[in-house]
């Protein structure tokens, strides 16, 4: 559920936000983790930092003992690596 959360927020920001026209969503299950990669080649320039939908993931993410980097510098694009960990 987490990772469709994740995934749904990436794609969301990128149709809003970043006037992406390609959006490549990878996912893999390894070493106990799901991994969750979202790329987009919009116009960057997001910030988790600053009160954004970002925020609210990062916060889902880690309570489930996750982890998420984002990175987006201005002009290009946005990439975005969640990972979550599996039950056993």
């Amino acid at each position: 559920m987490a990772a469709y959360y994740v995934v749904a927020e990436a794609l969301t920001n990128a149709a809003k936000h970043a006037r992406a026209s390609v959006i490549q969503v990878e996912t893999e299950a390894a070493e106990g983790a799901l991994q969750v990669w979202i790329r987009d080649d919009g116009t960057g320039g997001a910030d988790p930092v600053r009160g954004s939908g970002l925020v609210g993931l990062k916060d889902r993410v880690e309570a489930l003992g996750g982890t998420i980097t984002v990175y987006s510098p201005p002009g290009a694009g946005t990439s975005l690596h969640a990972s979550l960990p599996l039950a056993d």
